[in-house]
């Protein structure tokens, strides 16, 4: 059976991103990149391989060192180009020129499914791009063709033509500005008072359980200040106790040993609680091993995404609770990830007074400026509050 431009259909019952080895099978020679017209004729390529696909791993391979989501998002961005490049414009990846690159990033705007990806059950994309993730895809696919090229694999990068320099530039601003995405000190204190408003009467169809680890994420995201994908990795043995204090060993980002991270009581009374829910005892042991959170059987282990889709669900009964006294803040919390957590951390430690140093320690941030970033805004903010007492003064006296 085959699809559109005579590639073979590989139907799928459950619709997902494509692997190394469905475009493998779903490339005919003619569009493998073997023939490019962007390939370096020189013939000198420093690494193994003859075809976009083989070029695109090689790249990957380059890039070990960076962490698995960083990784993935690299795979998305090349393959989602691949995947174009052949079903839309009819030619390998490695014989795109300006023009192409102008035309898929106008198509990221507005990203349509090709016939022949719906037929194969394949999803390269969630629904169109934001301006920043656009700016994002193109970086990095950038990135890719200026290896490439240095690698003599290719004769030059159409990406850089089109200025990608300046779409990084614009995302190194993007990042210094004032972080928003974040759950206000006043909402977060509502929250902790309305948390248990929302805890089901009853264990039907284990709706107990659900909540009380839906309610242990997001209350230990927030006092540890972990990624997603460290908490989905995370196991029940890495927990130990050193005089009063307990921390946690966990696999940081792009780092590949374990760190320990600081767990405050209000953390560890979380796991209590959601242990105990397990039934298992309150404190964790060193010879536990068993996911930190885990599936209802307490022993196979979830994905990040799922802890995330677990998060946002938990903040969306929330909301609900929220709406009427305030709604923009309720719709706020809609829109919450496992990422804001981290943020809002770092901005109400800045607003408690929390040195510098001591919150990027527990966040394990490479670099102070990260850091620094966010508590330079909350400093801004707090100085014009105190400021603005004049005008209080003022207005009183009217």
């Amino acid at each position: 059976m085959s699809g559109p431009n005579n590639l073979p259909v590989l139907s799928e019952d459950t619709p997902r991103f494509p692997e190394r080895s469905d475009l493998s099978l779903a490339l005919p020679a003619w569009l493998d990149g073997s023939e490019g017209s962007n390939r370096d004729k020189r013939g000198i390529c420093l690494f193994d391989g003859d075809t976009d696909l083989e070029a695109i791993e090689a790249w990957l391979a380059a890039k070990e060192q960076s962490s698995p989501n960083t990784l993935r998002s690299y795979r998305k961005e090349a393959y989602r180009l691949l995947a174009w490049a052949v079903s839309f414009k009819g030619k390998p990846l490695s014989s795109l020129k300006l023009q192409e690159v102008k035309e898929f990033h106008k198509w990221l705007k507005a990203p349509e499914s090709h016939p022949t990806w719906l037929e194969r059950g394949w999803v390269l994309f969630r629904g169109p791009l934001s301006a920043s993730s656009q700016r994002q895809a193109l970086v990095v696919l950038s990135g890719l063709f200026s290896w490439l090229s240095e690698a003599g694999y290719l004769a030059g990068n159409p990406f850089k033509l089109y200025g990608t320099k300046t779409f990084a530039k614009e995302l190194a601003e993007q990042k210094k500005a004032k972080p928003t995405r974040l759950i206000s000190i006043e909402t977060w204190v509502w929250i902790q008072k309305h948390l248990d408003e929302i805890r089901p009467k009853d264990n039907r169809g284990g709706a107990l359980l659900a909540y009380e680890r839906q309610r242990f994420i997001v209350t230990f995201l927030y006092w540890t200040g972990l990624r997603r994908s460290e908490l989905a990795t995370a196991s029940m043995s890495g927990f130990s106790r050193k005089g009063k204090t307990w921390t946690l060993s966990v696999m940081g980002k792009g780092r590949t040993l374990l760190e320990d991270v600081t767990v405050l009581d209000p953390a560890m009374d979380a796991l209590r609680r959601y242990r105990t829910a397990m039934s298992l005892p309150p404190d964790p042991c060193f010879d536990e091993d068993l996911p930190v959170v885990a599936a209802f059987d307490g022993k196979t282990w979830v994905s990040d995404h799922y802890i995330n889709t677990l998060l946002k669900s938990f903040m969306g009964k929330i909301a609900s609770k929220l709406e009427e006294e305030d709604p923009h803040a309720a719709a706020k919390l809609r829109k919450t990830t496992a990422h804001w957590m981290r943020h809002t951390l770092t901005t109400h430690n800045a607003h408690a007074g929390v040195p510098i140093n001591i919150t990027a320690n527990q966040l394990r941030h490479k670099s102070m400026d990260t850091t620094r970033n966010i508590y330079d805004h909350t400093e801004a903010e707090l100085q014009s509050q105190e400021l603005n007492r004049l005008t209080e003064f003022l207005d009183k006296r009217k």
